[in-house]
């Protein structure tokens, strides 16, 4: 129905800017219509590439939630969520690095995103040992220890 603007960063002064501009209002340099579109479509995607990061990295954390929920007695079930959890997050940064680790921009949120890929991915390697060695076994000691 209706378009929304879109912005982009001025190749000039570096401010944020909408594509229906014919020139920046921070600097007054004349902005080609070609350029621009180029330019808000790769804001576009460092702003998805922001949000999928965001979103991946919590979801990193919410799966050492779970593990670690599932070492109380009686909640062991809840290790499936991490297990659930575990297979998300490798799906989610197979799926960041084919649709975001080739962009090309400067934007500062984009580093933050590619930070916020590299958390999960640490969170995500590190789950490897501690979900399925270390918590298995802390579970039979803990089993021994309380008699089941």
């Amino acid at each position: 129905m209706f378009e929304s603007a879109r912005t982009f960063r001025c190749p000039n002064c570096n401010e944020m800017i909408n594509d229906s501009m014919k020139q920046c209002p921070f600097c007054s340099v004349q902005v080609d219509p070609a350029i621009v579109s180029l330019m808000a479509e790769r804001q576009e995607k460092a702003n998805r590439a922001y949000n999928d990061g965001s979103f991946l990295k919590i979801a990193a954390i919410a799966m050492f939630v779970f593990l670690a929920v599932s070492l109380i007695p009686f909640l062991g079930v809840i290790y499936y969520g991490f297990l659930v959890t575990f297979v998300v997050v490798l799906f989610l940064l197979i799926r960041w690095q084919l649709t975001f680790g080739s962009l090309l921009t400067n934007d500062a949120d984009y580093k933050v995103a590619k930070r916020s890929r590299n958390t999960a991915l640490i969170l995500w390697l590190a789950a490897v040992p501690l979900g399925f060695l270390i918590r298995p076994l802390l579970g039979l000691l803990i089993s021994h220890l309380l008699g089941w």
